[in-house]
């Protein structure tokens, strides 16, 4: 069975979905860059062909936790299949979200570290 997915074209400054939103599309960067906020404060971008993001609203069913917004004319896939259809019959693309959300793990925690580090050195 095929995703369902759909290609969109959204331009600079174009919010892609927004924190609090109760969404469960999930989106594939197919070319730009992706500003990720939370509130106005701009946490994290990307601009690297393939990423996934968004899926965590579709896994925890509940809101958007971040603001996604095209820094530049993005062109995303919007994928609306839900996270259960992918593991049934995507176990290639469900792999791919869990090293995706496992690397961003991983970069939150070591980025945590490092602020806890430079404090106790202050101290």
């Amino acid at each position: 069975m095929a995703l369902q997915q759909k290609k969109r074209i959204f331009t600079k400054d174009e919010i892609i979905t927004k924190e609090g939103d109760l969404s469960f599309d999930w989106y594939v960067l197919v070319k730009g860059r992706v500003g990720v906020y939370k509130g106005d404060l701009k946490m994290n971008e990307f601009s690297e062909r393939g990423v996934i993001f968004g899926e965590l609203s579709g896994l925890l069913a509940r809101p958007r936790t971040a603001t996604m917004r095209a820094l530049e004319d993005s062109e995303v896939m919007v994928v609306e299949s839900s996270i259960d259809e992918v593991i049934r019959n995507h176990p290639d693309i469900a792999n791919k979200i869990l090293i995706s959300l496992a690397e961003r793990l991983a970069k939150t925690t070591d980025e945590m570290w490092a602020i806890i580090e430079d404090k106790e050195i202050k101290k």
